[in-house]
């Protein structure tokens, strides 16, 4: 008998002792995952049919380990943790589309303000179905983000397939890589000195841009805002909580909960309030994610705002970027789930509106850059009925 045909007998031999025998086994120690790992590399590496790339099957059996967790939880290689980092600072290259898996789908949170997805009209809710010729599924997310990455960097354009709800068809756009620079806040005034203030997204500057506006509107005597939030996937959680912390004079902004005792904290807003008492009208939305809604919340609960528009996506949780020692990636992990001040816990429930308002026609726009704030604004409805609302001075909040 050859070498290799007694080996697979030997390998069949012991399956079918195995099988029959239906023993509980106990789980590894952490020393044998380590060795169990280091020993299928080896033979990998030595009987593979190809040459094997080592630090590749590292990365795919560390990805593996999250296979079983959430979604948001994930092993960073070094490319993908730069282009994290460059999100965070407000600056990047590509397509400008957030995801999350939902329902075995993937679906849209948002995309980011100004970017090509934005301009070629991908909207919250769509579902992912094909990306050029690679279809999009769960089971292939890890596939698309490298040949996304592998296109951004080579300046290609994307055919996307997106599923849309109550469209009968498909809606087919096409992306262009662009470098994206992130102003997370934008100020506009609108008619009757009532202001306007979009925040896309939570960076590191979000809280400087921010407080900038609230010192502009301070000394120009603003007594309304607008606070939208629409669109808005996300982003620092610590930008988040000092942007609350500008509305607020005291209490609660947000709690966190977890497993272990660093995750579990309560951030308190200062007696500083940079926008005073001003009468404050929230817009969110279904692409209203994560940091949006710890704000969204906040303002909610306290009573400090009111918030108009649609239930908000439901991301209730937050990631830690943890490094690992040695190695230039790093694990992006899920450490605890977030409430309201009210102890209410949003994570796949969403924030509801005060006053919910539907976008009557698909033309309507979140994103007053594209709109004529002398007046064509007000096709925006639920900007409209926020605006409306802050214009009775004897009106409270719901």
């Amino acid at each position: 008998m050859s070498r290799i045909g007694a080996l697979l007998v030997g390998i069949l031999f012991a399956f079918s002792v195995n099988a029959q025998e239906h023993k509980e086994v106990a789980p590894p120690t952490l020393e044998e995952a380590q060795q169990l790992l280091i020993t299928v590399q080896d033979i990998v590496d030595y009987y593979y049919v190809d040459s094997v790339d080592r630090q590749a099957m590292l990365e795919a059996a560390l990805k593996g380990i999250f296979e079983s967790l959430d979604p948001h939880s994930t092993y960073l290689t070094a490319q993908t943790l730069q282009l994290l980092r460059e999100a965070n600072n407000g600056h990047y290259y590509g397509y400008g589309i957030e995801v999350s898996i939902e329902e075995d789908q993937i679906q849209v949170i948002a995309p980011l303000a100004h970017s090509a997805a934005d301009y070629a009209g991908v909207k919250p809710g769509d579902i992912l179905i094909k990306v050029d010729d690679l279809t999009a599924s769960p089971d292939t997310i890890d596939t698309l983000i490298r040949y996304i990455k592998t296109a951004s960097k080579e300046d290609r354009s994307l055919s996307l397939v997106l599923s849309r709800r109550n469209l009968a068809e498909p809606v087919t756009v096409l992306l262009q890589p662009s470098n994206i620079s992130i102003d997370s806040a934008l100020f506009f005034e609108l008619p009757q000195r009532v202001g306007y203030l979009q925040i896309t997204s939570f960076n590191r500057q979000t809280a400087e841009e921010v407080a900038t506006v609230a010192d502009r509107m301070q000394q120009q005597g603003y007594q309304q805002l607008i606070l939208d939030l629409r669109n808005n996937p996300g982003g620092m959680f610590d930008a988040a909580v000092q942007v609350a912390d500008m509305f607020l004079q005291s209490g609660l902004i947000v709690s966190t909960h977890g497993r272990f005792l660093d995750a579990n904290n309560d951030y308190y807003a200062s007696e500083n309030s940079l926008f005073n008492k001003m009468k404050v009208g929230v817009l969110i939305n279904e692409g209203s994610a994560s940091a949006a809604e710890i704000l969204a919340g906040a303002l909610q609960d306290h009573r400090r705002a009111t918030v108009f528009g649609q239930t908000s996506f439901g991301k209730g949780t937050v990631q830690s970027l943890i490094p690992l020692m040695g190695q230039q990636g790093a694990i992006k992990l899920t450490t605890a789930r977030y409430a309201t001040p009210n102890g209410t816990f949003i994570d796949k429930q969403g924030i509801s509106p005060d006053v919910s308002v539907l976008l009557e026609n698909e033309k309507e726009t979140p994103i007053m850059e594209n709109t004529d704030i002398s007046g064509r604004w007000q096709q925006d409805s639920q900007l409209a009925a926020a605006y409306e609302w802050l214009l009775q001075p004897d009106q409270e909040s719901p």
